[in-house]
């Protein structure tokens, strides 16, 4: 099998080199493309590290070797783990996280990155003691996954726990995780048990199973001890079964649920003594947002302001409010409520709210699943933001734009300049904090030109953030990190390039919201201690650092304008905006100038510290030939035609650079049919190759419904096919122009022959509304001589998805088959020839042309939809249908992006049901259902 696998790459590659390379160390395959060379390096060596910590400290260790992918897919800070007893593997994003991030409070980057996701590996992968039952884990890569999930509080709470236990940072010690967490607490609003995984759709709740978790758990340890824990680990992979719930119960005494409440109270209840032992702040309530609010800034003449908003269903829009009293709002509260008087004087109306909300002006979505990121007003019309552009290599990457407020799309000014915060020198120039693979780095940008001046170094390991511009134009603040230090405040003198570093007390920890005083005089800024935040603030001209009171508020943001001090703050129904109301100022003494961070813990079993080791070790080309193997099992239920099995051997490489299967399928309740398939799929860069191998004895008369062509009682196919194609554009928008030979044989007659064609898309997205057109055309030659055209058309308005498609193919010489559903085998076979349908039996009919229309809607995407179909043979209509269906990518549905590097067997599932009548001239009217699951590459 490797000879041909060889055999078959050495004819498609075209040549190209690979782009990827393997550092392997003792216990681990790190992967990474040249650009990442220097981050691969450092993070190679920490995960060694990394690795023998956490066996001191836990007693365990992975099986078998570990694959890490480093990339950088999306210009931010993220990661995840896939666990599996045999083919662990974990993705680590370059990015790092920015500083007012709930993982800003870290010794690196990277250690903390690599020490989450590695414990998720070894605290999820251990195998079972059970030897049948390990036994089908390791065959059956579904299994293995279903046997390592636990609830997903568990899960992210035990890798953050060790995340801070073992470095002394991380989420437990982070002040802004902690308000955030005692805030919620004050007001009630902590998850219960049921929504600790998941949520219960408040602002903040789905962090809530690392935030609330990791504290539970630490509970859980401090009360019981760290052994009682770790036994209810031990006990998920006894030989007997147990969920996490049994095993939990036995080690503890008690289920989960009823500790988790009296975690709660007490929690609660210290977090009330807290709020009762703070001086308040005098505030009055200014805006209240039904979600999550960011980047709020006022215009320059201060008639209005701007605010990125997203609701609860992740809809992203960027909102122009009128700077004054919803006048118009106030009135119709009034007239309502005399309204309800008039009719019932006896009634009682409502009271007015605290504030009514400002009245929006104008309002940009965010296109194409681009967001919207840190907008600045360049002038009272015109507004930068950044945003996320697709680039060729199905990465996205950070740019800049402009909008002129109340017109449409907004103009891109960058072209994959990796951009995040920044300030406004000019409209032609930008100073932002560029990241690009894992360097963070200041730099003043010309839009023009794109030319980039550095302002600080770029080094592995450096974070800088939130550069902020004096309003004249002459200073810059921003802040910085180095590894095992803390945040720190600078302030740098453009005029006469001079730095000072804006020491804070020891005690502090967590920087951010940098902003200036109208007049320049002072600087703003959010500092966190002892689990509270504070807003303090830098008088340029004395030196001197002043503080208001702590908050039991988790404040996300302040906002100056005029003689105005405003702080947005987090409540679990949103945020909140409130105007300091007679600040009181304290002034704060540093004793010494501090730059390490505190550590809360020290542990036995401690971290060193985070070292970005760039030493290059020994690497290789990837390989695509290192594979993980799994048995794919299939299945079908289908009233039309047979109910089926199939199993298979399916393979491919932690890259699926090359991925194949082979296997066989058969019908279980009439004999029906007996199939057999392999798959070969090769993917280089834009290049696709893919050999498809498919053999079908089907006896159509068996079938739960009879065909309506006159068939042989007994039929056999074959078909091989070949087939390359280049895409050009990039993840949202392409076309890829395709070439390929085929062979089909039916019975003792062959056909073969070219083709040559294209598929493509073109799609536009604003959330609310959005349309996507996908076109599939190919030209077949030589003894098949036809053509078969797809065309796909998606939109939607206010949310509504409607779909309507087309499929029309013809041949002079090869018979056109309609019917049967999707199943390995038979999807093979899916060309021009065969027209799947679930809802007739196999080779129900044939002719030489095919017409087929679609039309159906649902009330979400990715919902069931109402459908309707018609099929046209040879220009008669053959049959109607009607119902309900749905079809899931399952693989990318459950596994997200971990399905592009998950092991053999649990990637490529498709799955499909539906139920509907089937109507038409020639058959019996009835209703009819099907169910599959199957695999295809």
């Amino acid at each position: 099998m490797r000879a041909l696998l060889i055999i078959f790459v050495a004819f498609t590659s075209f040549g190209l080199q690979a782009k990827w390379q393997t550092i392997k160390t003792e216990n681990f395959n790190v992967h990474y493309p040249q650009a990442l060379q220097q981050w691969a390096y450092s993070a190679a060596n920490e995960l060694e590290v990394v690795r023998d910590k956490v066996l001191a400290q836990q007693g365990r260790a992975l099986s078998e070797r570990a694959d890490v992918i480093i990339y950088d897919p999306e210009n931010a800070a993220n990661g995840f783990a896939l666990p599996s007893t045999d083919k662990p593997m974990m993705a680590l994003q370059a990015t790092p996280p920015q500083a007012d991030s709930i993982i800003a409070n870290n010794t690196s980057w990277q250690q903390l990155l690599i020490l989450h996701e590695y414990i998720h590996l070894v605290h999820l992968s251990q195998p079972s003691r059970n030897q049948w039952r390990q036994h089908l884990r390791d065959w059956h890569d579904i299994t293995d996954l279903l046997d390592a999930v636990l609830p997903r509080w568990v899960s992210e709470g035990y890798a953050t726990l060790l995340e801070s236990r073992l470095t002394g940072r991380g989420r437990l010690y982070d002040n802004y995780s902690e308000s955030i967490v005692r805030y919620y607490a004050q007001q009630g609003a902590l998850p219960t048990y049921s929504a600790l995984d998941n949520g219960d759709k408040s602002y903040l709740s789905n962090s809530m199973a690392y935030l609330v978790g990791v504290r539970f758990l630490a509970w859980l340890e401090d009360n019981y001890g760290a052994q009682t824990l770790d036994a209810v680990w031990t006990r998920v992979q006894a030989v007997e079964s147990r969920s996490f719930e049994t095993a939990f119960s036995g080690a503890f005494g008690a289920p989960a649920s009823q500790l988790y409440r009296r975690f709660i109270v007490e929690y609660s209840y210290q977090a009330m003594q807290q709020e009762l032992a703070l001086v308040p702040t005098q505030s009055e309530l200014w805006q209240r947002f039904a979600y999550a609010a960011r980047d709020i800034a006022f215009s320059p003449d201060g008639s209005q302001f701007l605010v990125v908003e997203q609701n609860r269903k992740r809809q992203v829009t960027l909102n122009i409010y009128e700077n004054k009293e919803n006048v118009e709002a106030i009135e119709q509260f009034n007239k309502r409520n005399e309204a309800i008087l008039n009719a019932d004087p006896k009634d009682i109306v409502d009271i007015a709210p605290e504030v009514f909300p400002k009245k929006r002006l104008a309002q940009l979505d965010a296109h194409n699943f681009a967001g919207i990121y840190y907008p600045q007003w360049l002038n009272d019309n015109h507004i930068y933001f950044v945003a996320k552009t697709p680039a060729a290599d199905d990465t996205f990457i950070n740019d800049l734009f402009v909008w002129k407020i109340g017109t449409g799309k907004p103009k891109q000014l960058t072209e994959g300049a990796g951009i995040r915060r920044f300030s406004i020198v000019d409209a032609n120039t930008v100073i932002a904090e560029v990241s690009r693979l894992g360097y963070s780095q200041l730099v003043t940008m010309e839009l023009g030109s794109g030319k980039q001046t550095p302002i600080t170094t770029s080094k592995l390991g450096d974070v800088h953030d939130f550069p902020v511009l004096s309003n004249k134009k002459t200073t810059l603040a921003y802040v910085h990190v180095t590894p095992n230090k803390r945040w720190q405040l600078v302030v740098k003198d453009l005029s006469h390039d001079a730095t000072e570093i804006v020491y804070l007390p020891k005690s502090h920890q967590y920087l951010s919201g940098l902003t200036w005083s109208h007049d320049d005089d002072k600087l703003y800024f959010i500092s966190g201690v002892a689990g509270h935040l504070a807003v303090m603030r830098y008088d340029m001209a004395s030196k001197i650092l002043e503080t208001l009171p702590v908050s039991a508020k988790p404040l996300e943001q302040i906002i100056t304008h005029s003689q105005q001090l405003l702080v947005s703050y987090a409540t679990p129904e949103g945020v909140k905006v409130n105007k300091i109301v007679a600040p009181a100022w304290r002034t704060v003494s540093v004793l010494e100038q501090v730059d390490e961070a505190e550590q809360k813990e020290l542990h036995p079993h401690q971290l060193p510290a985070a070292k970005i080791d760039q030493t290059a070790l020994p690497s290789s080309d990837y390989s695509m030939f290192e594979q993980s193997y799994s048995v794919a099992l299939s299945g079908a239920l289908n009233s039309a035609s047979f109910d089926s099995l199939g199993v298979a051997l399916k393979g491919q490489d932690v890259l699926r650079q090359l991925a194949w299967q082979l296997g066989a399928e058969k019908s279980i309740n009439n004999g029906a049919l007996m199939g057999a398939f392999a798959q070969l799929e090769y993917r280089h860069e834009n290049w696709k190759t893919t050999f498809d191998a498919g053999y079908q004895e089907l006896e159509a008369d068996k079938q739960s419904r009879s065909p309506q062509a006159n068939t042989q009682n007994k039929s056999s196919f074959k078909q091989f096919a070949l087939s390359s194609s280049y895409r050009f554009g990039e993840a949202l928008n392409f076309l890829a122009p395709e070439l390929g030979v085929i062979r089909v044989q039916h019975g003792e007659k062959a056909w073969s022959g070219g083709r040559y064609g294209f598929n493509g898309r073109a799609m536009w997205d604003t959330q609310q509304h959005g349309v996507a057109l996908q076109v599939s055309a190919a030209q077949w030659l030589g003894e098949l001589d036809g053509f078969d055209y797809q065309l796909s058309l998606f939109a939607k308005a206010w949310q509504i998805p409607f779909y309507a498609s087309v499929d029309s193919r013809y041949s002079s010489k090869l018979p056109l088959s309609v019917g049967g559903g999707a199943l390995t085998s038979t999807s093979i076979s899916n060309s021009l020839h065969a027209v799947s349908e679930p809802m007739l039996p196999h080779l129900f009919a044939t002719g030489s042309r095919y017409l087929g229309y679609e039309f159906a809607t649902s009330w979400q995407q990715g919902k069931p939809k109402l459908f309707y179909k018609q099929h046209q043979l040879d220009g008669e209509v053959i049959g109607q249908n009607y119902g309900i269906k749905m079809r899931l990518p399952l693989s990318r549905v459950i596994l997200d992006e971990a399905a592009d590097f998950a092991p053999a067997g649990l990637t490529d599932l498709q799955f499909s049901a539906g139920v509907g009548r089937i109507e038409g001239r020639n058959m019996t009217n009835e209703n009819r259902v099907w169910f599959s699951v199957w695999y295809e590459l």
